[in-house]
Formats: C-alpha cells, sequence, structure tokens
C-alpha cells in the first residue's frame, strides 16, 4: 500500500508537506519496510533521510512533517502520530483499479512526462467530482469533498469555499483548509468582496502590496498569490471557491484556474440542487 497526499493512497494525510504519492509500505507478518517513492520531502528515520528502512512494533518515521508509528508488525496501516493541521478525511467512494495503477513506483523525468502525470491528477479529480454529485451526501460534506480534491492537485497553502443566501447576506465560509499559518485570516476577505460583487474570477501575484483592490492592503499581509472564481448556477453568485499561496508569488497556472473553475461550477450545481430540494 502506498503512503500520500491524495485519495488513491490506502493512508492519506491531506498535508502540503507529503506528495501525492510519497512512500510504500510492504509488511510480511514480522516487519514493515518503508520504501520512498521519490517525494520532495523525503522519509525520515532516526532523524535521516532514507530510500528505505525496515521497522519493526514500536518504531516510527516521518514522511515530511507527518510522522507515523508501527504499533504491530501485522498492523496493515501505521497510525499518525502528530500530523499538524493535517486531517484524514473519509471517501465515500472505493478506489477504482485504474486510478490506483497510476505510476506508483515511477520516477518520471523531467519535462513532458511530468506534465502528463500532472494531467492525469486533474482528470481523476474531475472524474471523482463529478461522481459526488450523484452521491447521497449532505451538501456540507459534498463541499468540503469538493475542496479537498482541489487541495489534492492544485499546489496552494488554503482554500475556502464561501456562499451566501441572497445578494445583500454577508457571505459565510462553509469549508475552509489550511496547511500553513501566517496570515491574519484564512482568506482575503478584499478578493472574496471583489469577485462577490463582479461576478468574474480574478487571480493576484502578490496579493500582500496590491493596492488596486478596495480594503486595507495590511489585512493580506503574508499572502503571496492568490485566485478566486464565483460559484454561479445561473441565477447570480452565490458563492465563490478561493485559494492562495504563501510562499509562491506566482499566479495559479491556466490549468489549475481551470480547475478551480469547473470545481466551482460543480459547486454551484450542487447547492442549486440542494435548494430546490
Amino acid at each position: 500500500m502506498t503512503i500520500g497526499r491524495t485519495k488513491d493512497n490506502e493512508v492519506f494525510c491531506l498535508h502540503k508537506s507529503l506528495s501525492r504519492k510519497h512512500a510504500q509500505v510492504d509488511c510480511d507478518g514480522t516487519t514493515v519496510r518503508i520504501t520512498d517513492l521519490a517525494s520532495k520531502n523525503g522519509v525520515f528515520y532516526g532523524g535521516n533521510r532514507v530510500q528505505e528502512v525496515t521497522l519493526a512494533d514500536g518504531d516510527s518515521f516521518r514522511c515530511g512533517d507527518i510522522t507515523f508509528l508501527v504499533e504491530s508488525a501485522t498492523s496493515h496501516v501505521p497510525r499518525t502520530l502528530n500530523s499538524g493541521s493535517a486531517q484524514t478525511l473519509p471517501s465515500p467512494f472505493a478506489v477504482d483499479a485504474i486510478a490506483s495503477k497510476r505510476g506508483r513506483n515511477l520516477t518520471p523525468a523531467a519535462g513532458a512526462p511530468a506534465v502528463d502525470e500532472r494531467y492525469k491528477d486533474k482528470l481523476f479529480v474531475l472524474i471523482r467530482a463529478s461522481e459526488l454529485l450523484t452521491a447521497s451526501l449532505p451538501i456540507d460534506r459534498l463541499l468540503e469533498e469538493l475542496v479537498v480534491l482541489a487541495a489534492q492537485v492544485v499546489d496552494v497553502d488554503r482554500l475556502a469555499l464561501l456562499t451566501r443566501t441572497s445578494a445583500s447576506a454577508k457571505p459565510v465560509a462553509r469549508v475552509v483548509k489550511t496547511f500553513l499559518g501566517g496570515a491574519r485570516a484564512p482568506y482575503s476577505q478584499r478578493v472574496v468582496d471583489w469577485v462577490f460583487a463582479h461576478g468574474s474570477q480574478t487571480s493576484f501575484a502578490d496579493l500582500g502590496r496590491d493596492k488596486t483592490l478596495p480594503g486595507n492592503v495590511d489585512d493580506d499581509a503574508g499572502i503571496r498569490s492568490a485566485v478566486c472564481v464565483p460559484i454561479d448556477p445561473g441565477t447570480g453568485v452565490i458563492g465563490v471557491l478561493y485559494a492562495d499561496s504563501l510562499t509562491t508569488p506566482e499566479i495559479v497556472r491556466p490549468d489549475d484556474l481551470a480547475l478551480v473553475r469547473a470545481l466551482a461550477n460543480l459547486a454551484a450545481a450542487a447547492l442549486a440542487t440542494n435548494a430546490r430540494r
């Protein structure tokens, strides 16, 4: 089985320090072998980065910033010791065979293969997102799942989904996911207000210094880049899907923006359906 940031891993934690496919876990009944799958932030044992390590009951290892404990060599799932802001969420869907076969033991070469893998990840997310619309989930759970899917493939530090009941009502944060602290609020109120008012998507390369938006620029201190798209079922903006980075100044890539927009459209359809019930 594998450990990683996305739901096609048997053990997943929604945390920025984990790669999508971070480590392979093999158990022979007496020991557990952990193998690094060319992850960005590595596998560590005893303070040292390792490519492969064999562990026994009571040993711990770290993937990125997440520490796992081997409770029993016969156990198939290592337990998370301390995951910080990570959150493991149950999925209403089983992992299909095709999705689980995506290059788990292969290190993509530079250039086109890495790009190809990124597009495969996005396609996988869109398929999962479309399945959500036919699942019998409470609306809040469905919206959370959509945001979790976005977090799996878009390289951002924070995401938020906000809705409002009318054009004059105050927006309410329905889902907030934060992987890094350091900003005054979990999202930029200036950006959110602008998208609600204008009904169009927007993105910023250095929001913490941008004075073109109304409001106090100091409120966005620490935010490097941000993107926000409207949630509009065709009757007006009823919500927004927001994402930002506290570390990367570049604007979100066009393909990432397209994915966020697609997920916002699915959220709009789900909210409209829920309102008719």
